[in-house]
């Protein structure tokens, strides 16, 4: 990360730039209107996780993805995904300012999923954040191959990140430049990984947010400790 990585985040992060799109998420009509909810029962090797629409809420201080006790879920916890409906990019600032559950065991994430490439058969994942209290943050970007394509194999790389802080104590801004030549992530706008992509992830994204308790030292009873989101910010690339 150079001098410059944190100059291009900040002409962002600045104010100055008015965003494609951005919520705070105090209207349910607006989070309707924009997100799909998600609703799912995924039982895959030791990742287990059930989320439910009904987990989330919208109010004057932002988004809240519930941890319930489940009722219909083989898992014994249900907690929420929310996903763009519109695409975004290629290329671009995304942010998010997120409050983390104050638990272990969860994986609070904002992140997002690239359209297939039709020319190289694949798709993208980016991980802006996989937030686990109280300290780490993993980041990550993953290669996988569009449906059918059995030429392409999945493969990726991450990044793991110490904080001093206990992350749960407040909230903070998560977030990716992404240009055609690299992806430099950051938290509260300094630098703290990059990578050079070389444009090869250049299909436009959606937007995901969600949390899943696939961790080791969920406690007993982890019903009522939630992630907030404040606000997500999408910026088109400054020319």
């Amino acid at each position: 990360m150079t001098p410059a990585d944190r100059a291009a985040i900040q002409i962002y992060r600045s104010g100055n730039k008015l965003p494609l799109y951005s919520s705070t998420f105090a209207s349910n009509t607006e989070l309707l209107a924009n997100w799909n909810l998600v609703s799912d029962d995924i039982q895959w090797g030791d990742y287990q996780s059930c989320r439910r629409p009904g987990n989330v809420e919208t109010s004057a201080t932002g988004l809240r993805l519930k941890t319930l006790v489940a009722t219909d879920c083989h898992h014994k916890w249900s907690t929420d995904s929310i996903i763009s409906k519109a695409k975004y990019g290629p290329y671009g600032f995304f942010e998010a300012t997120m409050k983390i559950a104050d638990i272990k065991g969860m994986n609070n994430a904002f992140w997002m999923t690239t359209e297939n490439n039709p020319e190289a058969g694949d798709h993208f994942e980016i991980d802006a954040s996989e937030v686990q209290f109280p300290s780490y943050d993993h980041i990550g970007l993953q290669q996988y191959p569009a449906k059918g394509n059995n030429s392409v194999k999945h493969s990726g790389m991450g990044w793991g990140a110490n904080f001093a802080d206990n992350l749960s104590s407040g909230f903070h801004d998560y977030g990716v430049l992404w240009t055609p030549t690299e992806m430099v992530f950051e938290i509260d706008g300094e630098p703290v990984a990059a990578v050079v992509t070389n444009n090869s992830v250049r299909n436009p994204t959606d937007v995901a947010l969600s949390t899943a308790l696939i961790y080791a030292g969920i406690p007993d009873h982890p019903e009522g400790h939630d992630m907030l989101v404040q606000s997500v910010r999408i910026f088109a690339l400054q020319k």
